[in-house]
């Protein structure tokens, strides 16, 4: 597969920084974090959607709108099942109850595994491997 533009391997090297973040941070909340977590989420919610956006300018992507209508399904699911659990678990909760929290966001990692996977096998673009400073 041909390499993907600068413009979107820039924003899923973002995206994928963000993510991490908000999963190392979510599995040490405690009493004094609620407030940064809020706002991790909120970044992350602004990364879905630049992430969309350079998705839907990607060269390639549309060139085989076959290929852009999976992307953009794959990212929509991660997305809404982000935000379901968002919804269903607000910061003060997490802080509260980060066992059962860490259960519930395994729905959020199954969605962004399927989405990642897709963007490895397809695009050529390995997550692990393209993280700034690597």
């Amino acid at each position: 597969m041909l390499p993907i533009g600068t413009d979107l391997a820039n924003a899923l090297r973002s995206f994928a920084a963000i993510e991490q973040d908000i999963i190392t941070f979510g599995q040490t909340m405690d009493a004094g974090k609620a407030s940064a977590f809020v706002h991790r989420r909120r970044d992350m919610a602004h990364e879905f959607a630049v992430l969309r956006n350079a998705l839907e300018r990607e060269p390639l992507l549309i060139a085989q709108p076959e290929l852009m209508t999976q992307a953009l399904r794959l990212l929509a699911a991660f997305r809404a099942r982000n935000a379901i659990n968002q919804a269903e678990w607000p910061a003060i909760r997490v802080r509260d109850e980060p066992a059962p929290f860490r259960i519930a966001a395994q729905s959020v990692a199954a969605a962004a595994r399927d989405f990642w996977r897709w963007i490895e096998q397809t695009l050529a673009y390995r997550r692990d491997a393209n993280q700034c400073g690597d």
